[in-house]
């Protein structure tokens, strides 16, 4: 997660369709005056690195390491219905609201914090680690440990602002409790429970989908990255798949594609929303 800066007229354009949304919606909005708007603009990039901001916040997140990738076989939280993204906003990225008020955890061992008096309109859990010592932190809400994990060593903790972990848990019935198992860690770690509003993946005028990875609605057709220029635009899941080696279907086609690839480094066209106007290149690194 980034801190990003946003003008006044995309800020106020997000509040407003967060505000119009929730007014369709009554029964997730009880507290829509205590909460907070906030945006995550990530787009997947490869192996599930994703980059998230901040906007009409009063305070700004911490720098993030490098995301973890997803535990299997997630809780399903009951979403609110999606609706077109904002201007400015990539679609398929859901709109973020911060609930009620964080809760820090000084972790010094084996943690559990309880999860079960949320508020009712609470999708996820957010957490973020801070550290202030080297070592690894496992944290999730599964109690058989398909967590997320996270390891910082001794010259990360020495500069001035550690960089700090992220995760946001989607809950359920099933959720009880957020699990903390530290080797070596010394830190803090935050929870704040928020609502996660979908928005719909867009549709081109030759009928691809494109925007984010991993929401609700499967995988869109393009998939939005950050291509090596620094613009933001998309790649053809397909190509992707391809690149990443998620099309090999058997243990002996993988090895015969990592022998293949291994220390390539594969180029993908990123293009704009139309899928044939090409802005940039996004690179794979071989297995």
């Amino acid at each position: 997660m980034m801190a990003a800066d946003f003008t006044p007229e995309r800020s106020e354009a997000i509040e407003q369709a967060l505000i119009e949304h929730v007014s369709r919606h009554p029964g997730r909005g009880r507290h829509a005056s205590r909460t907070i708007a906030l945006l995550v603009t990530g787009a997947l990039v490869g192996a599930g690195a994703t980059a998230s901001a901040f906007a009409a916040t009063d305070t700004m997140p911490p720098a993030v390491t490098e995301a973890t990738d997803a535990p299997d076989g997630e809780p399903t939280p009951d979403l609110p219905d999606a609706f077109v993204a904002p201007a400015g906003v990539t679609p398929g990225t859901p709109l973020v609201s911060a609930i009620a008020d964080p809760v820090a955890v000084i972790v010094a061992g084996d943690t559990v914090v309880p999860l079960t008096e949320r508020p009712d309109e609470a999708t996820h859990a957010r957490v973020i680690v801070s550290p202030t010592g080297a070592g690894s932190l496992s944290f999730g809400t599964d109690p058989g440990g398909n967590n997320p994990s996270a390891a910082w060593s001794p010259s990360e903790i020495g500069r001035n602002l550690a960089p700090a972990a992220s995760y946001d848990f989607p809950l359920d019935t099933s959720v009880e409790a957020l699990y903390l198992a530290p080797s070596g860690f010394a830190g803090t770690v935050t929870v704040q429970f928020v609502t996660h509003v979908p928005t719909r993946l867009g549709v081109n005028s030759s009928g691809q989908t494109f925007g984010t990875s991993g929401g609700p609605q499967g995988e869109p057709d393009l998939i939005a990255v950050i291509a090596t220029n620094g613009r933001t635009g998309y790649v053809s899941q397909e190509s992707l798949d391809e690149a990443s080696g998620a099309h090999v279907a058997n243990p002996e086609e993988v090895l015969a594609w990592q022998e293949e690839n291994a220390g390539t480094i594969i180029v993908l066209p990123v293009y704009e929303s139309d899928g044939t106007t090409q802005i940039g290149e996004f690179q794979l690194d071989g297995p």
